[in-house]
């Protein structure tokens, strides 16, 4: 988040060792440590973030790939798990002028809510992800190529083939929202509207009609069905 004072990327402790034992246990829960401990620790790698960026706080961790992808706002960035050392990656995606325009005119912070705040990183196939971003108050998605082995060195959107982003991710960037790819199938928990006023669970992409649940009715999402 852009409150913090960068990424931690940390690898350590695989296992925790057991006083007396010496052996990994994996039932044993993993070494806890406070940021202060690990900033004192040699273990420690940060990342923080352009100057010109915000909002880090939409992550995918890329096991296959050896990648851990972080959506932020008007970038997307990938980190080598092996190598945290190496040179990361950068897609940078921010929202168009004109739809910077539109959502200054309506009244939205230019500097701080008009960009496209990334909300969504799901793996989509053997050889992309679907992501999407807030583009200043007109949501959008696109997909994003890896290669199938992390040794294809691929990264790039195809800017081709952008989608409307509504109901996938949210308009403003402050809004919370959630996301799970199943089986081709976009599950988001998002708002749906403009002013924030209508949220819903939806479920896009893959074969089937889009769904939603009921307009304007989050009573069951509240726990106060009758």
């Amino acid at each position: 988040m852009d409150y913090l004072p960068g990424i931690v990327l940390l690898l350590l402790f695989c296992g925790a060792v057991v006083p007396g034992q010496g052996e990994p246990k994996h039932s044993v829960p993993r070494l806890k440590l406070s940021y202060r401990e690990m900033v004192e620790s040699s273990n420690l790698i940060t990342f923080n973030g352009l100057t010109n960026s915000s909002g880090y706080d939409t992550f995918l961790l890329d096991e296959e790939r050896g990648r851990l992808l972080v959506g932020a706002e008007d970038h997307v960035f990938s980190f080598d798990l092996v190598n945290l050392n190496r040179e990361h990656k950068q897609i940078a995606w921010p929202a168009t002028p004109s739809k910077r325009d539109e959502c200054k005119w309506a009244g939205k912070d230019l500097g701080k809510e008009c960009s496209n705040f990334i909300r969504v990183l799901q793996p989509y196939n053997s050889t992309h992800l679907y992501i999407c971003g807030t583009g200043a108050f007109h949501p959008i998605c696109a997909y994003l190529e890896m290669g199938k082995r992390a040794e294809d060195n691929i990264f790039r959107l195809e800017s081709s083939h952008f989608e409307n982003g509504r109901g996938k991710s949210p308009y403003d960037p402050k809004m919370l929202s959630a996301s799970i790819m199943l089986d081709g199938e976009l599950y988001s928990g998002t708002s749906a509207d403009f002013m924030g006023r209508d949220f819903a669970i939806f479920r896009t992409l893959g074969e089937h009609h889009p769904i939603r649940t009921e307009q304007h009715d989050s009573r069951w999402l509240n726990g106060t069905t009758q």
